[in-house]
């Protein structure tokens, strides 16, 4: 849950329901649909497939199984939902997966368009109950299921296979070994045979990306034997695209001076940082793979730690915190040509502030790249590009016309701000298409008056941006350019004034946070330094050495004593005149207060932003008055239009569709959206339609552009190469069954072990919440019989007597800090005579607790070996089994059930629930209902306070997390007491602004 969003609202009312028998009524639903014949009426709606290469897809995919892998923008959801169209019926049981909300909402519109009579595609999800959902699969049709719930559901027999007539997988590159989406396949074609499995990706780059046949390897897990390739370069797909070639006007717009020497400058400390990584860490790395040009993308980062990660124990703490920093400054390069200058300057003081002693930060945990003189020319530049002192000379610009007026600025500060390079040439490409708009409006009149019907056509223009917060800072410099204009000042001078003053506030404030966020840290970090001063080791003496050198060794500590003299003062007095910056800004801050005025929330309507009048504010009342309404609101006509949209992937081609632009500007460079635009050519080649192409000039957005299409390329040819060598074989069994439980109970006295028993198939009782690992996949993989249920006390139950609690390093470190291992270790020593801690790895990573970098000479009693030991003491039948990856566990768990008997459903359930909550109708409709709503729970539970004690409590109280933050002082401490309650509305309730 760490990068995700948690809403406030978010219910923790239970919303699933428990394992039931499926009812005699379902056996009506007939197993296996006979697939209805393909007409041409079937093809005839152009909402569907209206392209001859859409069309030949679809056919193929109708007639056979298999794994579809097109080019992005070329239409992949629109096949999709023609596909659904044709299982739309209610014979039918069809299930979507791996399909998110906004794809959803999507497929919905568009089978809503294509005919399909309601209820269309529904959603189930944890917001449905059990009951809901067994009447959803009794009703058939077209079903979008979350992975988890479905699974469980398989496993609880809630939908029998039998029902299910094919399943539909999107964004297959996502399934792997170790995936609930492999797992729900297999299952399923190991109980029907005959009902299908289609799959769909438009990212061919993640077949090729590891092993020695992926593409072999993904249709294994899919369960298929078959792939369809189309490329952008297929024959039939460049036919039917360039019959009717749009209109587009490349324009490639030169970075600013100073834009270019922050790039070059980033580009460096990533050519320092890869030379680093590659000095002490080439055996395990391929140095191939370690360019600039791949450090360019996303999929780097994973690429580098993937590579590290078995060795993660033998890296650097140095190497760790440069894969990191690599991260940062790709998001730098990333933001140069995205960002307003204020923002971007403000985003690097947070970094510099992040990297101060004040943060707690040892020298060794600083990023190294600090500390280049590239990494200074980044910060220095960067903060020219906004304002100056006085006392440095002022670049000339003839671009400049005025800048902002420095009477509302503090003393000293001379304002630059300066301007993307694409907003004045955006301005430019808009005044031409105005007067391109005037010059055919006569010739528009003319055809009108000689009776010809031109309402369709309109002079709508489009703009596509990467992201939303590109678009709201376009909107308004579009909206206030001509006002500068006005004023003889620059084109964006107000949107970057009021940026700026914002900046100056944020500045102010950013002390404070400082101080009050890292001043107690740093005293613990002092305090715990002062105590271990005798047995720590002497901090390293430079960032880009070869290592710590020894105390012995005079010569190598001579030769890098003068670059790490330097590195330390220089950091510290960056950060220091941050510091002294800061406090100048808050100090004329507070002494002229009328002058910066605070941003309003209200909704203002009065252009100009110094007025404090009332009436300037639209103020919303309970009853609606409609004549205000006419005066603020009224109809666009969509004929005349300026729209600004980030780029949103298969929603632009509704997009394109429903506005039908004249004029397309792409002012961000991307591949798929390009694609999208020649579709919607060829789909209306008689409505005019004029493209520019926006691209800065020798910049990194231009190389990221022409390595995406290269890469694609490259990625088709290897699958194409592959599938004409791949070989699958037939009568795989999808599941091995191990036998090694019937030879050891075979008793040899009696016959000479030929008379045996009747061996079953042994079971493991598994909490629901464990379905986000791999562990119940690879069990179930493995022979072991799952069963899924809600528990109270413990992850598996193996038999009677061992119960496991399984905890990988994150949890364990989590669950010692918040107490609610000792809680859980203790419960399972009451109830079960073998209590286990089962500490798994992950298989990528190393199998080690702690680097040998973080050694010391001797342990401290927070240390997490410490703790282990002080809980082994405590509970002394409680066993550790250290387990390197998921794979290993599967035969701990084996090993450990041999001559054991089977546990018993019923009976796992019930241990650990009071007397009042062992009651069947509990069991079966809050219990296990409740799993399916576990984030909001997680959270509740790792705020100060609340304990495994008492968040159920809180639950039962409040319906929601903002219904708790905003109860009072008092209310808290009734609810879980004083202290608990007390830490929990100081968490709520602290500004770290207003701390002193």
């Amino acid at each position: 849950m760490s990068s995700q969003i948690l809403p406030a609202e978010t219910d923790f009312s239970p919303v699933g329901s428990p394992p039931e028998s499926h009812s005699s009524s379902r056996s009506q639903v007939c197993s296996h649909i006979t697939l209805p014949s393909l007409s041409s009426t079937q093809l005839s709606y152009p909402c569907t497939l209206p392209l001859e290469f859409h069309r030949h897809i679809f056919e193929e995919l109708l007639s056979e199984d298999g794994l579809l892998i097109l080019s992005r923008g070329l239409g992949l959801r629109r096949i999709i939902c023609a596909l659904l169209k044709i299982y739309s019926d209610k014979e039918s049981l069809v299930i979507l997966l791996n399909a998110n909300g906004h794809e959803l909402n999507f497929i919905k519109e568009e089978l809503a368009e294509c005919g399909v009579k309601k209820p269309g595609l529904r959603v189930v999800n944890n917001e449905t109950n059990s009951k809901e959902r067994s009447e959803l699969y009794v009703s058939g049709g077209i079903l979008s299921i979350t992975s988890r719930i479905l699974i469980i559901d398989l496993l609880q027999k809630r939908i029998p296979t039998y029902l299910i007539t094919g399943i539909l997988v999107m964004h297959a590159e996502r399934v792997n070994e170790t995936s609930t989406e492999a797992f729900i396949l297999r299952i399923f074609k190991e109980e029907n045979k005959e009902g299908f499995i289609k799959a769909f990706s438009d990212s061919p780059e993640s077949f090729i990306s590891s092993g020695l046949s992926p593409l072999q390897t993904a249709l294994q897990l899919l369960q298929l034997r078959k792939v369809f390739l189309y490329p952008r370069f297929h024959v039939m797909i460049r036919d039917c695209l360039e019959q009717r070639k749009a209109d587009v006007t490349e324009l490639y717009q030169p970075l600013s001076p100073s834009m270019d020497e922050i790039q070059q400058a980033i580009t460096e400390c990533i050519e320092a940082c890869l030379s680093e990584i590659k000095k002490g860490n080439g055996n395990w790395l391929n140095v191939d793979d370690l360019s600039v040009e791949n450090s360019f993308f996303r999929s780097f980062d994973v690429l580098i730690k993937q590579q590290l990660e078995p060795v993660w124990h033998r890296v650097s703490s140095k190497t760790k915190l440069i894969v990191n920093d690599l991260t940062t400054l790709r998001k730098l390069l990333e933001y140069l040509v995205s960002y307003d200058c204020v923002s971007f300057n403000s985003f690097l003081e947070t970094i510099i502030t992040s990297q101060t002693p004040t943060s707690a930060l040892s020298q060794q945990q600083q990023s190294p790249w600090l500390s280049l003189d590239a990494g200074n020319t980044i910060f220095s530049v960067a903060k020219r590009r906004v304002f100056v002192r006085t006392s440095t000379t002022i670049p000339t610009d003839n671009t400049q016309k005025n800048s902002y007026p420095t009477s509302k600025l503090p003393p000293g500060i001379q304002p630059v701000l300066e301007e993307l390079p694409k907003w004045n040439l955006l301005a430019e490409i808009l005044q031409e298409i105005e007067s391109d708009i005037t010059s055919h409006a006569t010739e528009t009149s003319r055809t009108s008056s000689e009776g010809e019907d031109l309402s369709h056509l309109n002079n709508t223009i489009l703009i596509m941006m990467e992201n939303e917060r590109e678009c709201s800072q376009l909107r308004e410099y579009l909206s206030t350019m001509h006002i500068a204009e006005r004023q003889g000042l620059d084109k964006g001078s107000i949107m970057l004034g009021r940026l700026l003053k914002n900046y100056f506030k944020w500045k102010s404030g950013m002390s404070k946070v400082s101080k009050n966020l890292f001043n107690e840290n740093g005293k613990e970090r002092s305090k715990e330094v002062n105590s271990n001063s005798e047995r720590d080791e002497p901090p390293k003496r430079g960032t880009f050495q070869r290592g710590q050198q020894p105390p012995n060794k005079r010569r190598r500590i001579r030769g890098g004593s003068n670059t790490a003299a330097s590195v330390v003062p220089m950091r510290k007095s960056k950060a220091k005149l941050l510091e002294e910056e800061a406090q100048e800004i808050a100090n004329f801050i507070n002494s002229n207060q009328t002058i910066l005025p605070e941003v309003s929330t209200a909704v203002t309507f009065s252009t100009n932003t110094s007025s404090n009048d009332s009436s300037s504010t639209f103020c919303y009342d309970d009853e609606f008055d409609v004549e205000a309404f006419s005066t603020y609101f009224g109809l666009l006509d969509l004929r005349d239009l300026i729209i600004i949209r980030p780029i949103s992937g298969e929603e632009d081609d509704r997009v394109l569709q429903s506005i039908k632009p004249k004029y397309i500007i792409i002012y961000h460079p991307d591949q798929a959206f390009v694609r999208r635009v020649e579709v919607y050519r060829t789909l209306y080649p008689n409505l005019p339609c004029k493209v520019f192409f926006m691209m800065y000039e020798n910049s990194i957005e231009e190389q990221k552009y022409l390595s995406v299409i290269r890469k694609e390329k490259d990625a088709f040819e290897k699958l194409i190469r592959e599938k004409s060598i791949m070989a699958i074989p037939l009568g795989r069994p999808l599941r091995v069954i191990n036998n090694q439980y019937e030879s050891l109970n075979i008793n040899t006295r009696i016959a000479g072990g030929r008379i045996t028993q009747q061996i079953k198939e042994p079971k493991i009782i598994i909490d629901v919440r464990e379905f986000r690992s791999s562990l119940p996949s690879l069990l179930h993989q493995s022979g072991i019989e799952i069963l899924p249920c809600t528990l109270t006390i413990g992850d598996y139950i193996l038999s009677p007597n061992i119960c496991v609690e399984r905890k990988s390093i994150s949890d364990l470190i989590g669950s010692f800090n918040s107490g609610r291992l000792y809680t859980q270790c203790e419960a399972m020593s009451i109830h079960y005579k073998q209590p286990i801690l089962l500490i798994e790895f992950d298989r990528n990573q190393s199998f080690t607790l702690q680097s040998i970098n973080e050694f010391r000479p001797d342990i401290g009693m927070n240390d997490i070996s410490s703790k282990l030991v002080l809980l082994t003491i405590t509970f002394p039948r409680l066993k550790i089994i250290w387990s390197s990856n998921p794979i290993a566990t599967v035969e701990i768990f084996q090993d450990l059930k041999k001559l054991e008997e089977e546990p018993d459903l019923e009976t796992a359930q019930m241990i650990g629930l009071d007397d009042g909550e062992i009651d069947d109708s509990l069991i079966t409709n809050n219990a296990i209902e409740s799993d399916y709503n576990l984030i909001p729970q997680e959270f509740l539970r790792s705020l100060p306070g609340v304990t495994s004690k008492n968040y159920k409590y809180i639950m039962s109280k409040v319906e929601n997390l903002k219904e708790l933050s905003q109860l009072s002082k008092n209310e808290l401490q009734n609810m879980i007491g004083n202290d608990n309650g007390n830490k929990l509305f100081e968490f709520f309730n602290r500004d770290v602004k207003e701390e002193k």
